[in-house]
């Protein structure tokens, strides 16, 4: 077997067989596909053209594994590969010695992803690159390098920003582009973890803006409220943004994001704009704080539909060469199903532009006005002119080639010139009858054919041109034959283990071929799609390669592990072996049923089943609280003891997940009156907001809904509030309302507060004009609750009633005690109302007897309150109830005292308000047993663990690894939890 550091990046560097996927679907439920790649030889880029007055041909060839391309402000082509080269094209010309390699990682989609010039090139000769780094931990890295001619500065890299490790393999994005306001634009994946889309915490799964030294601008949108960088953050909600492109003179962008359930994406980049993944998908309504996409195209076959946004290009150069209807045009491919399409900006209008373009990945505009496009299945870049009134020409000549006796000969050529073209091969200079395709096959070679000499004329009305010629060799040796050994016919994988490969590799001239011979590569195929996963690796007979348990989360996968040799002449043959892995199927759901469940992310209503491959971590949450069949609830527990949104590893057997709520009143309810003109706002027969009412009889009741720090307002009904073309408007459910901020605005005898919306440049809520909807988002933002300047945004003052649903109010759940109010309910049992300072009371989430892993001994409360794993039996262990605590836990024992951390140690000495609250961490499932890290809120290294047989458990003082690893003195520990039944009494 090959351990991991044996597959360097220098041994896995570019191949013809590796596969380079730019998209990653469910993620990416469907997206990249290519079945298979060139084994010998090299394939004609060969796109259909719409319109007969283009003509597509090769420009280069022979590339291993490119990514992405871009023109330098000289001309030349600059192309980035998997394996870490920069290569660059002159004057037609592939340069053997790349500009630069760089040592990368090339598991899956990583490697060298992103090219990009600065505006003042031709002084400074900087250029920027995104690439997955090795250096430390494996992470993608943006740096600025100096070129000398065609090949890097020694020692010039500037690493201007490192982003956070890698846990999954794909969702890397990498494109950079500079914009019109002379500022570094780099899109970044979410690293198939959908929630860091939304979290403002990391900059994965956005697209960042940057100076061109590294630097964030203070005034990027989220600057003020993001953290490290992810200040860098310009627009949010994005999936897997590998490709996107600025539109010279106008600034406009276009942000192509590869989908996963049904939908790819081109996104209108907006500052501050958030695009909705995971919320959504392509179109969706009623979701007025998200941007809707500028265009989607579903998943599926076909040329109107697709499963992976790859490239993307506005035509707009220098001197146009297509036709004015396609000037300022929007270019972009898709990867799986092989074609280009166009798009106005303006309009919306599309069509399709191009077909059978192998495996498009990138697209650019050249300095002559061709579109290029970069042919991942074949290794190539391909270029589409206007060829009208041109003679032909060939870019690509027929390759001399070598083959066994009995087997075909291909010969072809890729040429350009005014339709129609025709062809007519030539052998040894005399016509081959039939031969007039771009293409000639000797359908079996043989020992007489050995030397012959191939060529082709090409011929249009304006003139004609003839290929160089290419020379035929036929052996009488036959191919050597590759034996996959193992895996075996039939075998299955979990993630999380080693898939084991040997073979063999015979000739029938040379005998049995050594490990130099062999070139072993391993695809992950999912759905109709595929990503690399292991790539060319050439001197081995056997090795493994580490299956990945984070990543992608679907079932229908396997990985395909092909073996090819080589014989001393060169003759090859490749064979494959399929391994498919073991699933389970998985269920989440909720008490009381048809509630929203989230699924790695994503939202679903439960239940909600899917099929999990055994071993994957996946994720599963909701949301808190909820709306549904008229009533609120509010989420109490999960059935495996998990947080509210937590992660789990795909059990061997199937099994359920279920989100256990509790109803709730939903918050106070209020009438609202307009401090600017002192009405009440009531709703009018448009569904707008207004103030309206004279008297506080005709105001609308409003139900303010606690959700976190904000809150949403219900009306009448099922109906809520958000916001249209800056207007309060009554037509959204609880899950598509706006959230509101209350802000305080000063207290006479009555609550004056102002509301501040999530959407809008100037979210505050004001009357701007009497009678008219009231505004949020279009009026001043002067953040002064004075209604005598029209410029600033309004307080209101909110009067407290009874809800319509007859329950008296103010009710539980606002976290206030507001006048006249007894929230307590008198009622001690947990999760049933409304505690002292009007919260929804603490749940239970059950009981347990806890044993550590490090001594196998049950966790027992000593004769000074102190926890420690004394226990040899079930039996002697403390029973703890696990009681919730927002997403955290606080423990109560026997006694009923409660778990607090004194002198970082576990000691139960505590009331449930002075208890420690601890954040329980999955460590998987271990002998059918649930297996869990603690990890407290004080202390340097917060996490539980037995440092001293006997002695009290630590939290505080010892590693902090975050490795559930019982072996590691400096790591922190796992527990194994083993339901029992609460006391009846403490």
């Amino acid at each position: 077997m090959v351990m991991q550091s044996q597959l360097s990046a220098s041994e896995r560097a570019g191949s013809p067989l590796a596969f380079f996927v730019v998209c990653a679907v469910f993620s990416l439920a469907v997206g990249c596909s290519a079945e298979s790649a060139p084994e010998l030889g090299v394939s004609r880029a060969g796109a259909v053209v719409q319109d007969s007055n283009f003509a597509d041909s090769v420009f280069v060839s022979g590339l291993q594994g490119p990514t992405t391309m871009t023109f330098a402000p000289d001309g030349r082509l600059f192309i980035s590969e998997k394996n870490g080269s920069l290569r660059i094209v002159q004057n037609g010309q592939l340069l053997a010695t790349p500009f630069m390699t760089l040592a990368v990682d090339t598991g899956n989609e990583r490697g060298l992803m992103g090219v990009a010039f600065d505006p003042n090139f031709e002084h400074n000769h900087y250029l920027y690159v995104y690439y997955t780094s090795i250096d430390g931990s494996i992470h993608n890295r943006l740096s600025r390098f100096t070129a000398n001619g065609n090949v890097v500065v020694p020692g010039s890299e500037l690493v201007l920003a490192d982003f956070p490790t890698l846990d999954a393999a794909n969702h890397n994005g990498g494109a950079v582009r500079f914009g019109l306001d002379g500022k570094l634009y780099v899109s970044v994946g979410e690293n198939a973890v959908s929630s860091n889309s939304q979290s403002l915490t990391t900059p994965l799964g956005k697209l960042l803006r940057f100076n061109p030294d590294g630097s964030i601008p203070t005034d990027n949108p989220f600057y003020a409220t993001a953290t490290g960088l992810a200040k860098a953050t310009w627009a949010m909600g994005l999936r897997n943004p590998f490709t996107f492109d600025i539109q010279p003179g106008t600034g406009l962008m276009f942000i192509n994001d590869v989908g996963e359930g049904g939908w790819e994406e081109i996104n209108r980049g907006q500052a501050g704009a958030n695009y909705g993944w995971p919320m959504t998908e392509g179109y969706f309504t009623n979701r007025p704080e998200l941007t809707q996409p500028f265009y989607a195209y579903p998943h599926g076959s076909g040329t109107a539909a697709g499963n992976c946004i790859a490239g993307g290009a506005f035509y707009n150069p220098p001197v146009p060469a297509f036709p004015n209807a396609y000037v300022g045009q929007y270019f972009f491919a898709d990867y799986t199903n092989d074609w280009i399409r166009r798009i106005d900006p303006d309009t919306g209008a599309h069509a399709l532009f191009a077909t059978a373009a192998s495996g498009p990945v990138d697209l650019d505009v050249g300095p002559d006005g061709a579109l290029y496009y970069l042919a991942r299945g074949a290794g190539q870049v391909g270029r589409i002119a206007y060829t009208a009134s041109l003679p032909p020409t060939i870019a690509q000549q027929p390759a001399s080639t070598l083959v066994s006796a009995g087997h075909p000969a291909t010969f072809e050529v890729s040429a350009s010139g005014e339709p129609p073209l025709t062809y007519q091969w030539q052998r040894d200079g005399v016509d081959i009858a039939g031969a007039t395709s771009s293409s000639y096959v000797l359908s079996a070679a043989q020992l007489t054919d050995s030397g012959a000499r191939f060529r082709v004329v090409v011929t249009n009305g304006i003139g004609s041109t003839t290929s160089a010629e290419a020379v035929l060799t036929v052996t009488s040796n036959k191919p050597p034959v590759a034996t996959i050994v193992t895996p075996a016919a039939g075998a299955t994988y979990t993630a999380g283990t080693n898939l084991l490969f040997t073979g063999t590799a015979n000739d029938e001239e040379d005998g049995t071929l050594p490990p130099s011979a062999m070139t072993w590569n391993i695809i992950f195929h999912h759905d109709t799609h595929t990503h690399p996963a292991m790539a060319d690796t050439t001197g081995i007979a056997s090795g493994g390669w580490p299956i990945p348990d984070v990543g992608e989360s679907s079932g229908n996968v396997w990985y395909r592990v092909r073996l090819t040799v080589r014989d001393s002449i060169g003759l090859t043959h490749t064979t494959y072996r399929d391994v498919h892995p073991v699933t389970v199927p998985l269920t989440v759901t909720t008490v009381p049923s048809g509630l929203q469940v989230l699924m790695d992310g994503q939202p679903f209503p439960a239940p909600h089943t899917a099929t999990g491959v055994v071993g994957v971590i996946r994720s599963v949450g909701v949301d808190s609280p909820q709306y549904a069949n008229g009533k609120f609830w509010s989420f109490v527990s999960w059935s495996d003891g998990g947080a509210q949104s937590h992660t789990f590893t795909t059990p061997p057997s199937a099994a359920t997940f279920t989100a256990t709520f509790a109803e709730t009143s939903g918050g106070s309810c209020y009438q609202l009156q307009s401090e600017r003109s002192d009405k009440w706002l009531v709703v009018n027969t448009a569904g707008k907001v207004v103030a309206g009412s004279t008297t506080q009889s005709g105001g609308q009741i409003f139900q303010l809904v606690p959700n976190g720090a904000q809150y949403k307002l219900k009306g009448s009904g099922d109906v809520f509030l958000t916001v249209e073309a800056n207007q309060l408007t009554m037509s959204a459910n609880f899950t598509s309302a706006e959230s509101f901020t209350r802000l305080a605005c000063g207290y006479g005898g009555r609550t004056r507060v102002g509301f501040q919306a999530s959407s809008g440049t100037a979210p505050h809520w004001k009357e701007a004009t009497p009678d008219e909807p009231i505004q949020s988002g279009d009026g001043g933002n002067g953040g002064a609750c004075n209604p005598a300047d029209g410029g600033s945004w309004e307080a209101f003052y909110l009067e407290p009633v009874a809800c319509p649903d007859g329950n008296t109010a103010p009710a539980c759940g606002n976290g206030t005690v507001e006048s006249g109010e007894q929230c307590d309910d008198g009622n001690t049992q947990s999760g049933d109302g409304c505690d002292a300072t009007c919260h929804i009371e603490t749940g239970s989430a059950g009981c347990f007897r806890i044993q550590s892993e490090r001594s196998d001994n049950w966790l027992t409360v000593d004769g000074a309150g102190k926890v420690a794993a004394l226990g040899t039996t079930q039996s002697a262990g403390e029973i703890f109830e696990l009681v919730t605590s927002g997403t955290k836990y606080k423990l109560k024992g026997a006694s009923g005292a409660y778990l607090a951390v004194v002198a970082d140690q576990l000691t139960v000495n505590a009331s449930l308000t002075t208890a420690e609250s601890f954040t329980r961490h999955a460590c998987g499932v271990h002998g059918g047993r649930n297996r869990h890290g603690f990890e407290s809120s004080t202390g340097t290294a917060r996490h539980w663990k037995e440092t001293t047989t006997s002695a009290p458990i630590q939290s505080g003082n010892g590693g902090n690894g975050g490795v559930c690893n019982p072996a590691d003195a400096g790591a922190w520990e796992g527990f194994y939890l083993e339901p029992a039944t609460c006391p009846t009494a403490g």
